[in-house]
């Protein structure tokens, strides 16, 4: 919009009230506009694509939760309408808006009640995280970069690739001769993960004659692994592909860090790698390692026991647990910047943790939060809302 002949002239009057009968500079009103058009227009840009955004993610998450909804109610029955009410009043006046009830719908169906506390997954995506999080939790997805964070044995690293140049563990560049002794010295195949992959996505299985890699397309930034041969324990309940067991820890209000939620991920017979479309979860005691009596598909239909191998989860407990859950609990508190963090790891044939994966960008809760939440009570996370729309 370019300034009137009235603008021009309010300006003018105003310069006159604001600077007497000092000899000033013309004001310029049609300059002042445009350049203050300019700035405008892009913060409400940014704005508006940012709320778009936002708004995109709220209803993809929905639509996420109605989903698992009717896959649960398709096999117990249709939720009591007195925890959907609770849950729709509890998200309007704790959390702020009905939006966030969907998935405490979810939430109430899995654990038959309703329980205070309880963080929606499109609540702690949308609002927790990117207030509490910060920037430094970007730097988890580069697969790459997490042994200069965490500097932890723990990690199946072998080798990286970082600019089309390969690097060994102690990040000293090497002839890709010397890294294919070194990726195969123990073993036939190798994992390459390349960063900001994440559930599965973006890992790829490499063996021997992958290599040179002249002929082929020239790989991403990323990280080789070495494959885990996983403890006996895991191995009865899937022998296709490396079980996982994913372990939560949060920062308290005071700067410490505490495991707050597990539970075990495994594969289907098909699968090299755990992958979403098909996992089977189950709920483990943070105090114990215990597993639940009961687990869930991919789809949230619920199975006591394993749909492959048969294998039933009542009365198990995974071996080192506790070992596990204080290394990952020590190596979030030697890196406080994230609030949330889920770490992936695996115990190998030698009783040692292995950590696969973390992420602390919109690591999913909501497993956690319907199987054995509220895990995340007395943070302060359901103010949040507050501080966001101030």
């Amino acid at each position: 919009m370019f300034p009137t002949t009235e603008m021009q002239d309010a300006g003018h009057r105003m310069q006159h009230k604001c600077c007497g009968n000092r000899e000033v500079p013309p004001f310029n009103l049609r300059s002042a506009a445009m350049v203050m058009s300019a700035e405008s227009l892009r913060n409400v840009g940014a704005a508006a694509a940012a709320q778009v955004y936002s708004e995109l993610r709220q209803l993809r998450s929905n639509y996420q939760a109605h989903s698992v909804l009717r896959s649960i109610e398709s096999q117990q029955g249709p939720t009591d309408r007195k925890l959907i009410r609770l849950a729709n009043e509890y998200s309007r006046e704790v959390l702020g808006s009905v939006k966030y009830a969907p998935w405490m719908h979810v939430y109430a169906a899995i654990s038959g009640g309703f329980k205070e506390g309880w963080i929606p997954d499109n609540y702690y995506g949308l609002v927790v995280e990117p207030l509490k999080s910060g920037e430094a939790a970007k730097v988890v997805n580069l697969k790459s970069f997490t042994n200069r964070i965490l500097h932890t044995e723990a990690l199946p690293d072998l080798a990286y690739v970082i600019d089309g140049v390969y690097y060994d563990r102690d990040f000293k560049p090497i002839r890709e001769t010397d890294l294919i002794e070194l990726l195969f010295e123990h073993d036939g195949r190798v994992f390459f993960k390349s960063d900001n992959s994440f559930q599965g996505r973006g890992v790829v299985i490499m063996t021997r004659e992958d290599f040179p890699r002249v002929g082929h397309d020239r790989l991403v930034d990323g990280v080789f692994q070495a494959p885990i041969k996983q403890h006996e324990f895991f191995a009865a309940i899937s022998t296709g592909s490396t079980a996982t067991v994913r372990i939560t820890t949060a920062r308290e209000l005071d700067g410490t860090v505490a495991v707050k939620a597990a539970y075990l991920r495994v594969g289907r017979e098909v699968d090299e790698i755990v992958r979403c479309r098909s996992h089977v979860r189950v709920a483990v005691d943070t105090r114990t390692g215990t597993l639940n009596d009961i687990a869930y598909l991919h789809n949230w239909r619920r199975t006591d026991k394993h749909p492959d191998t048969l294998f039933h989860f009542a009365g198990h407990a995974i071996p080192h647990f506790s070992v596990a859950a204080e290394l990952c609990r020590s190596l979030h508190a030697s890196c406080p910047h994230m609030l949330c963090v889920g770490w992936d790891v695996c115990i190998d044939q030698d009783s040692q943790t292995k950590i696969m994966e973390w992420n602390a960008r919109y690591n999913d809760i909501k497993f956690s939060e319907a199987t054995m939440g509220p895990c995340f009570r007395g943070l302060g996370w359901e103010n949040l809302w507050k501080r966001a729309a101030a």
